[in-house]
C-alpha cells in the first residue's frame, strides 16, 4: 500500500507548484472567451443537440472561471513517506517540472493531477509508470532515487504519462491510440521545455523506423496495432500508433495553420471528461477545428492498407506527403 499522502498546494506566485504565470492567465482569459464563442457557432461534424450544445457552452465558461481562479492550479504528490528529506526535495522539483512542461503545452486539464512515487531500484531513474483512471485519476511513477535530479528531469516518462490525461480513457480497443497520443506528445513537450536531446523529427525518426517492418502490410495499421499490443509487442505498437498523430500534426500545419498541441490544449476546455469513445473525441476535436480531419484519418487508420499510410523509411527528409494525400 502507498505511504500517507502529502498535499503540494498551489497558491499565489511564489508557490513552487504555481504553474499558470499572470502573464498566460490574462491570455488564457482571452483565449477561453474566444473559444466559447466558438463553440457557440462552430460547426461540428456530426451536430450535437441543441441542449448538449448549450451545456458544453456551460461548461467552457464554468472550466474558464476555475482555471482563473486556480482551482486547477494544483498537483499532489503521495508516498514522500518513503524517501528521505533529500530525494523528497529532488522528487517533489521533478514532478514540478514535469507539470510545468506539460501543462505549458497541452494547457490545464480539467481536474487536479495526483501522482503517486514508489521507490523501486534499477538501472534508469523511472523504470516503471503507468496512469489509473479512477475518480479521482492517478499516475503512479515507480523511482529510484538514486539518480540525479537532471536525470530525472530529461526522463521521458513522467511526459508520457501527463499526456495520457490530455485525453479520456478510450478503452482496450483502442489503447493503441492512447500510446500513440502519450508517445507522440512527450517529445513535443521536452522539446517544448527545451530539454530533448536532439531535433524532434530525428528522435521520431529513432523510435518509427525500426518498427516500419510491421506496417508494410494490407492489414489495417488498426488491427496491426491491437495485434501488436495483444502480443505485447509495447515499442512496436506505441510508436507504430504515434504516426497518427505526426501525420494529423503534419495536416493541421500544412492545411489548417495551426497545430495539434493548441488544438489540444483548447480541448481540455470544451470536451475532455473521463471517459469517451474514440469516435466522440474525434469528432470533439474536429469541432473545434471546423474540419474533418481526425474522423477521416482514423477511419483511414481503421479501413486502410497500412503500406498506403506508411512510409517504407522514416528520416528527417522524408515526410509522408504522399501519405497525407491520399487520405479522404
Amino acid at each position: 500500500m502507498l505511504a500517507a499522502a502529502k498535499m503540494i498546494s498551489g497558491g499565489h506566485a511564489p508557490n513552487p507548484t504555481r504553474v499558470i504565470r499572470s502573464s498566460r492567465r490574462r491570455s488564457l482569459r482571452i483565449n477561453m472567451l474566444l473559444l466559447v464563442v466558438l463553440f457557440h457557432t462552430q460547426a461540428i461534424t456530426a451536430p450535437l443537440p441543441e441542449d448538449t450544445q448549450r451545456e458544453r457552452v456551460e461548461r467552457v465558461e464554468s472550466r474558464v472561471r476555475e482555471i482563473n481562479t486556480g482551482q486547477f492550479d494544483q498537483f499532489e504528490i503521495h508516498g514522500f513517506k518513503r524517501f528521505n528529506a533529500a530525494d523528497k526535495g529532488k522528487l517533489k522539483h521533478w514532478v514540478k517540472t514535469g507539470v510545468n512542461a506539460t501543462r505549458d503545452t497541452l494547457g490545464v486539464y480539467p481536474s487536479r493531477l495526483i501522482f503517486h512515487l514508489v521507490p523501486k531500484k534499477s538501472n534508469q531513474p523511472v523504470p516503471w509508470a503507468y496512469t489509473r483512471r479512477d475518480k479521482p485519476q492517478r499516475i503512479y511513477l515507480h523511482v529510484d532515487s538514486r539518480f540525479q535530479q537532471e536525470k530525472f528531469i530529461r526522463d521521458w516518462t513522467i511526459y508520457h504519462e501527463i499526456s495520457h490525461l490530455a485525453l479520456p480513457y478510450l478503452g482496450g480497443n483502442y489503447a493503441w491510440l492512447a500510446e500513440g497520443f502519450a508517445s507522440f506528445m512527450q517529445y513535443q513537450i521536452m522539446a517544448n521545455a527545451g530539454i530533448l536531446e536532439g531535433s524532434l523529427e530525428q528522435n521520431y525518426q529513432n523510435k518509427i523506423a525500426p518498427h516500419l517492418k510491421w506496417f508494410n502490410s494490407d492489414l489495417t495499421p488498426a488491427s496491426i496495432a491491437r495485434r501488436l499490443m495483444s502480443q505485447k509487442q509495447y515499442p512496436a505498437a506505441y510508436w507504430g500508433s504515434a504516426y497518427f498523430f505526426i501525420l494529423a500534426d503534419k495536416i493541421l500545419a500544412e492545411k489548417h495553420h495551426t497545430r495539434l498541441s493548441k488544438l489540444i490544449s483548447q480541448y481540455q476546455f470544451c470536451c475532455n471528461e473521463r471517459y469517451a469513445s474514440a469516435g466522440q473525441v474525434m469528432n470533439d476535436l474536429d469541432g473545434l477545428l471546423g474540419a474533418p480531419v481526425f474522423t477521416e484519418l482514423l477511419a483511414s487508420f481503421e479501413n486502410s492498407p497500412a503500406r498506403q499510410l506508411y512510409p517504407q523509411a522514416f528520416s528527417s527528409n522524408v515526410t509522408p506527403t504522399e501519405s497525407v494525400d491520399a487520405l479522404p
